[in-house]
């Protein structure tokens, strides 16, 4: 019976695939024909699982070029969901008809609510987690109830492989008995001894004492101790250390990154240490990463008319993703216009929730150098409320609650240098016509 329901919803995805639709449909079907058929399907030597609210995607892409390079056979769910249906399809998608496992190495990124539902079917190798803070409130709740569900799924046999200057992820290694490999990010230039936001953990998972912070990355993310010295930084085995041209070095390596924006070194050195890991030659990862041909997917320059600016893809409801995107505007010297826009609250639910606004710090664009903020779509009002919270002047606020004029209000309302932070539906849209050629 597996093999006809595997052969079948294989048949099925041929075809889905010849169409470009229905990445994640073979893996519904499969599992409605037989609940646990992830269970039974045959599994390759090595299972790398990613989770973590920002970077999965990333990483997953990365790490899977670093296995191409090496000639290594290998499967990820680049194109599908990264909920169960999307996990099984691509089982199916690297199965023979008969359900033989056609590569050595799948790649998966789990979506980080739905990593106990995927670690019933089978237990990785190896687990990355790259980062965990608030995200998607209305879908997730408390950060903790997220942590509570990873932290039941991880078996002992499982080497984890966690980014250190996050003391949520490198609480995961408290109980856990089995190997654990750490990856972080000395202290650099653009580090900060204070915090401006919302800390996402302020206390010792231990004793409860308050933690104290030599230096922050951004977000929790930085060197942290307990004072009564229940808890800690962990000692980083492959630490990274930022140069002034942003490249970085790490384990005697150096590396380029595709754009300067802090995030990249830790999706690059997750990367880089889990290969290691797993077996592959330092030099090996080190030509992987320092050609990667993946496109950048959150950063993307243009040209419209007489306005140049930039594209950033900024997550909706996660105020980790979205304050990135912040302070990098916030670096940037130039005179600026940002325009903020999105047509929907989330792109899984139809959800009206906007409270999380106010879990982002939209204090960084109150400087001298913003020229103008224009906030898109129907939920413009509501943005530009917030921005008057933030203290920014209002004259320098517009609001257009329709984003079907996105094109025109770049190239006409805009003044020095743009920069674009939009949700999916946006952001694709107009980069859809920047590819195309608008002038």
């Amino acid at each position: 019976m597996k093999t006809i329901i595997i052969s079948f919803c294989k048949l099925i995805q041929f075809f889905l695939l010849k169409i470009g639709h229905g990445t994640s449909l073979p893996g519904q079907l499969a599992l409605k024909l037989d609940k646990n058929i992830l269970k039974k399907m045959d599994k390759p030597k090595t299972i790398i699982c990613i989770t973590g609210t920002t970077g999965k995607t990333s990483i997953c892409g990365i790490l899977s070029e670093i296995y191409h390079t090496n000639k290594t056979k290998v499967g990820n769910n680049l194109k599908g969901s990264n909920l169960k249906p999307g996990v099984v399809s691509v089982f199916l998608e690297n199965a023979t008809p008969t359900g033989k496992t056609k590569v050595d190495v799948m790649v998966i990124e789990v979506d980080e609510r739905y990593v106990k539902e995927v670690f019933k079917d089978f237990t990785p190798n190896y687990f990355i987690v790259n980062n965990l803070s608030r995200d998607q409130l209305a879908r997730n709740g408390h950060y903790d109830l997220v942590w509570n569900e990873i932290n039941n799924a991880i078996s002992d046999d499982v080497h984890l492989i966690l980014n250190a200057d996050d003391p949520l992820v490198t609480k995961l290694a408290l109980k856990h008995k089995g190997k654990v490999s750490y990856y972080g990010l000395k202290k650099s230039k653009l580090s900060s001894n204070e915090h401006t936001g919302k800390l996402d953990v302020s206390y010792c998972p231990i004793c409860h004492k308050k933690l104290i912070y030599d230096y922050f990355h951004y977000g929790s993310l930085g060197y942290y101790h307990c004072p009564n010295g229940d808890f800690k930084r962990p000692d980083v085995k492959y630490e990274s250390s930022l140069n002034d041209d942003f490249t970085f070095n790490i384990n005697k390596q150096k590396i380029k990154m595709n754009n300067e924006a802090i995030y990249n070194v830790y999706n690059l050195s997750a990367s880089y240490v889990t290969a290691l890991e797993t077996g592959i030659k330092a030099s090996v990862i080190k030509d992987a990463l320092n050609n990667l041909s993946l496109k950048v997917k959150r950063l993307d320059t243009f040209k419209l008319g007489n306005a140049e600016g930039v594209l950033l893809l900024s997550k909706n409801e996660t105020p980790m993703s979205y304050n990135q995107s912040l302070e990098f505007i916030s670096k940037q010297k130039e005179d600026k216009t940002v325009i903020i826009g999105f047509d929907r609250v989330s792109g899984r639910y139809d959800l009206k929730d906007l409270s999380w606004l106010y879990d982002i710090d939209f204090e960084l664009l109150n400087n001298d150098s913003v020229k103008k903020i224009i906030c898109l779509g129907p939920f413009a009002l509501d943005v530009a409320v917030r921005l008057k919270y933030a203290d920014i002047d209002p004259s320098k606020i517009s609001t257009h609650t329709t984003s079907d004029d996105v094109i025109n209000v770049i190239k006409n309302e805009t003044t020095g240098h743009v920069y674009c932070m939009f949700y999916f539906d946006i952001f694709y849209r107009v980069k859809d016509i920047i590819h195309k050629g608008e002038k």
